[in-house]
């Protein structure tokens, strides 16, 4: 069998999953890890991104898989056999999961059992997992490069020329209770008055149909806010980079993250972050070269999807979160600053390249290159 990873994952869905497997397709390439890519449908999300179609194979070639599917849908898909067994023989198996909360779930631990190790993209993901893993867990974060699309505007996405745009984007399949877009509506309001037409504050929502109530809830809290814009459309690849590019700073008031994407491409573009100075995100966030929210550790009381009552997560201070807001609109040097510090980062530690290379190093150390 040959040298080289088989990258199977959701590589055409336009979800966080999706552009996790993509950007790690773009790592391998960049520093020349031969690869192979199965696509895995079973999202609900739209399966139009077809970047690495080129790559994509029915079975795996290489000696070594990386299953970018999370541990609780790894385990089901194998036992519902849309994960061939045979795919996994004789070859050295690797999970790359995401996880956003301090304890790994009990019931998601048979999944060590088909995995050889486990890779992570943040610290606090590591911690999480390493505490329940019989495994070894590796952490490699997710690389950043894009070019934004010149040709689109303001315009193109119904936006308005002439004002500070702040930006939140999520999936709600995310569980909107832990990105927390409430809070950043209320660290809007308090800032800044709903005829104030000097600034703008862009909901981008994904996959918006499939949860009309949070959908409504949404529009309730905007009511009579005229500079507040919802955006309900699943966008392209391009489209998203495209708003991102033109929006002035990017706001993230989660309760938790898992790394933070989002985060990190706005970074990369130089946008000013706002954000909740807890989980991923921390490790390419500080109060130099992003504006990072306290916060107050609270027990989450209630189950939400995979997310338990008796865990603990952030609750962003958005009084501190609103200072931002209205101090990166008065003060353009050091909004410019925090960009400009921002960008750094993650050019000079997220590379294809640097990552890449912490990919080939492992491989190499296991022998699987």
């Amino acid at each position: 069998m040959e040298h080289g990873v088989n990258l199977i994952g959701y590589s055409r869905a336009e979800f966080g999953l999706g552009e996790a497997c993509r950007l790690a397709a773009k790592s391998l390439h960049s520093v020349g890890i031969p690869f192979c890519i199965i696509n895995f449908p079973y999202s609900p999300s739209r399966q139009n991104d077809l970047t690495w179609q080129h790559k994509e194979v029915n079975e795996p070639i290489y000696k070594t898989n990386i299953f970018f599917i999370n541990a609780d849908q790894l385990y089901y898909h194998y036992r519902k056999k849309n994960l061939k067994r045979t795919w996994f023989l004789n070859r050295y198996n690797i999970g790359y999961w995401h996880w956003e909360l301090p304890e790994f779930p009990n019931a998601w631990v048979k999944s060590f059992h088909l995995v050889n190790e486990i890779w992570v993209p943040s610290t606090f993901t590591f911690q999480a997992i390493s505490k329940k893993s019989t495994k070894p867990v590796i952490t490699i974060p997710h690389c950043m490069s894009f070019d934004p699309p010149v040709h689109l505007n303001r315009c193109n996405y119904g936006l308005p020329e002439n004002r500070f745009l702040f930006l939140t984007m999520y999936d709600i399949h995310s569980t909107s209770v832990r990105k927390n877009p409430m809070a950043v509506i209320q660290a809007f309001k308090q800032a800044f008055k709903q005829d104030d037409h000097s600034v703008g504050l862009v909901l981008k929502i994904n996959n918006h149909s499939h949860f009309p109530e949070e959908v409504e809830l949404l529009k309730q809290n905007i009511l009579g806010y005229n500079n507040i814009f919802l955006i309900d459309k699943v966008f392209s690849r391009q489209e998203v980079n495209g708003l991102m590019n033109l929006i002035d700073s990017f706001v993230s008031l989660h309760r938790s993250e898992g790394f933070g994407l989002p985060l990190a491409e706005a970074m990369y573009l130089g946008k000013p972050v706002i954000a909740t100075n807890w989980s991923g995100n921390i490790d390419f966030m500080n109060e130099q070269n992003a504006c990072v929210v306290d916060f107050t550790l609270k027990q989450i009381g209630q189950n939400y999807g995979p997310y338990s009552a008796n865990q603990y997560w952030a609750e962003p201070h958005t009084d501190q979160a609103a200072n931002f807001m209205k101090k990166l609109v008065q003060d353009k040097e050091y909004a410019n600053r925090i960009g400009i510090l921002g960008k750094e980062t993650i050019m000079n530690k997220y590379s294809p390249q640097m990552i890449g290379n912490m990919y080939k190093s492992r491989l190499l150390q296991l022998e699987l290159l």
